[in-house]
């Protein structure tokens, strides 16, 4: 801990010589990032952002914290602050959808990795990522008709082809997976809601 201590005795110090600077604030919440001090990196951070709210690399920084902190609802406000200001980064919105899928936030996600392939249209694995979002979702024809479209764009052999067809046969119906918003006929909610409608 002697090396990041020093650092900060570096930062504060020069921070009472200069409060304004929002360089060293950034710096200050990168080492305290560092040692794992991670609510005096978030005040550190938002310090800058409270100034400078395009600071996308301060963003970025936040964010990182909050997700490791377990402070996921957070996570996924910063993250959609960051999508906003960044619009036509396509990298931001596959990393949304993928946090948006980890709360099983499945449709939202399906339209972020929507938003992420409008932006890259060429790549086979972000389009796989949505058509398994669209099957999870209950949308078998639209994840069918994707894959199908990921088989036209990849090699004969290659991985990209096997990760495909594995997902095809998925969502034929050769495996018992379903797609994650799938609810058995007697299932315990699904028999909750009929019996709800035949009280009305």
């Amino acid at each position: 801990d002697g090396a990041p201590n020093r650092a900060l005795d570096i930062l504060d110090q020069g921070l009472q010589d200069n409060p304004q600077d929002l360089r060293l604030h950034k710096l200050r919440g990168d080492v305290l990032a560092t040692s794992r001090r991670d609510q005096e990196a978030l005040e550190s951070y938002e310090t800058v952002l409270q100034r400078s709210p395009e600071s996308l690399d301060v963003r970025w920084a936040k964010w990182s914290v909050l997700l490791r902190s377990s402070q996921r609802d957070q996570a996924i406000a910063e993250f959609q602050r960051i999508v906003q200001q960044d619009a036509n980064n396509p990298l931001a919105s596959f990393r949304l959808a993928q946090e948006f899928r980890k709360l099983d936030r499945l449709e939202e996600s399906f339209e972020w990795y929507k938003k992420a392939v409008e932006l890259r249209p060429d790549l086979p694995g972000w389009r796989l990522a949505m058509a398994r979002a669209q099957f999870d979702i209950l949308d078998g024809r639209g994840a069918r008709d994707e894959v199908k479209h990921v088989l036209t764009m990849v090699s004969p052999g290659s991985p990209e082809e096997a990760a495909a067809r594995s997902l095809l046969s998925i969502v034929y119906g050769a495996t018992k997976e379903r797609g994650r918003r799938f609810e058995p006929i007697f299932s315990p909610r699904s028999e909750e809601h009929t019996s709800e409608l035949q009280s009305h």
